[in-house]
């Protein structure tokens, strides 16, 4: 269990949360290392393809008795040398091939220099809400800024990494448009609007008006109620990649320079998105029941990634090699009979009994391509266990807003 000492301050305290509080946990390292052994930047976030540079700056308001002379001394202090650091940052990232850690040793290897997305991210802290924040192009690419109450938001509420990238995303495609945009509101409310409009912003408008009441109308909606309530069996998906990340990492959640399957396979499970996570979380926990129930043995699901998951729950007195065995086993048929897709995470624990503890068997299994071999495997292993041989298909629809009734 990591520890964080009495009397930092907050800018420390927002790194320690970003990077082993938060849904970022699995991606982020604290202080990683540049050029000379020099601090990088405050956190790396590295997803691949997708790497996250945030720098965060603790500047307080001073009072020169001229409001606009006042916020523009912070805008430098607090937003413009946190652009420096992430354009340097950026600069060294270029030319790297693993991330370094503050302790001088290597962490995970960086995308390729072909696939990578950069996302740059100042945080600027101290305005207490009353500073105006300026993001964009501040000479070397865009730069999202987010101050203590916009970050909060959207670290609350885009909580997975696929979604928080996804704003990001949508975010700098549409500055990068030249659409106009008018703000009379803030960050929160900008995210409502793309919320809104199905996690995208309006292209058939040449000027966007961001009033200051979205965030707080979107809030009351029903559907909006009704998707936080759906969601909350979501939560079972990351209380499985909490379980497993303590089980491989053992409490550390900076992965080295080379992936193992386990790591390999808990990183697939944390790119699903949150919807996803509410379709897969449903899934597993309906198989779980059955499962213990001696109801069901194994199961495939599918989310709305490009993934396809097996989970395989057996009697606790059987052997562990065995079950590693049927569950590779089951992992092929599953590719088998969904040739449209290349990966399969399986899944493997045992049933619930009361007093008893668990263990998890993870397995990553990607094939790009079918032939006439892995065919010949696949219609073996259906004949000679039944593995999957007579599958039954269930198709659920599901609205990530939910609608309600109206009154």
């Amino acid at each position: 269990m990591d520890t964080m000492n009495h009397g930092v301050n907050d800018s420390e305290k927002l790194v320690y949360d970003i990077c082993k509080k938060s849904f970022l946990s699995l991606w982020s390292y604290a202080n990683p290392l540049g050029k000379n052994s020099k601090e990088l930047c405050d956190v790396l976030v590295v997803c691949d393809p997708e790497i996250i540079i945030i720098s965060v700056k603790e500047i307080s308001v001073t009072d020169s008795g001229d409001i606009s002379i006042n916020w523009e001394r912070w805008r430098k202090k607090a937003i413009d040398s946190s652009a420096k650091q992430i354009y340097g940052a950026e600069r060294w990232i270029e030319k790297a091939l693993h991330v370094i850690r503050n302790d001088g040793s290597f962490g995970i290897a960086l995308p390729k220099v072909e696939d990578r997305k950069i996302h740059r991210v100042a945080v600027a802290l101290g305005g207490q809400g009353k500073t105006p924040i300026k993001f964009g192009d501040f000479g070397k690419g865009f730069i999202h800024v987010f101050d203590e109450i916009s970050l909060n938001v959207i670290m609350r509420e885009l909580d997975t990494i696929e979604d928080i990238v996804e704003y990001l995303t949508s975010k700098e495609n549409l500055y990068l448009s030249g659409k106009n945009t008018l703000f009379h509101g803030g960050e929160e409310d900008l995210l409502a609007l793309y919320l809104i409009n199905e996690r995208q912003f309006p292209e058939e408008f040449d000027v966007l008006i961001v009033h200051d009441d979205l965030w707080e109308g979107l809030k009351e909606r029903g559907e909006y109620q009704a998707k936080k309530k759906a969601d909350e069996v979501s939560y079972v998906w990351d209380g499985l990649i909490e379980i497993i990340c303590k089980d491989i990492l053992h409490g550390n959640l900076e992965f080295g320079p080379e992936l193992n399957d386990s790591e390999i396979s808990v990183r697939a499970m944390a790119r699903e998105n949150r919807f996803s996570r509410r379709i897969l979380g449903k899934s597993f926990m309906d198989f779980y029941e059955l499962a213990r129930l001696e109801k069901v043995r194994s199961r495939i699901a599918i989310g709305y990634s490009d993934m396809i998951y097996v989970f395989l729950a057996i009697p606790d007195e059987e052997d562990r090699s065995y079950r590693k065995a049927e569950l590779t086993a089951r992992c092929l048929i599953a590719r088998g009979l969904n040739k449209d897709r290349h990966t399969v995470i399986g899944l493997a624990t045992e049933r619930y009994e009361e007093g008893k503890g668990y263990s998890f068997d993870l397995l990553n299994l990607h094939i790009p391509n079918w032939n006439e071999n892995l065919q010949k495997q696949f219609e073996y292993l259906q004949k000679e266990f039944g593995y999957f041989s007579s599958p039954q298909y269930m198709e659920i629809h599901e609205d990530e807003y939910p609608q309600t009734r109206q009154d």
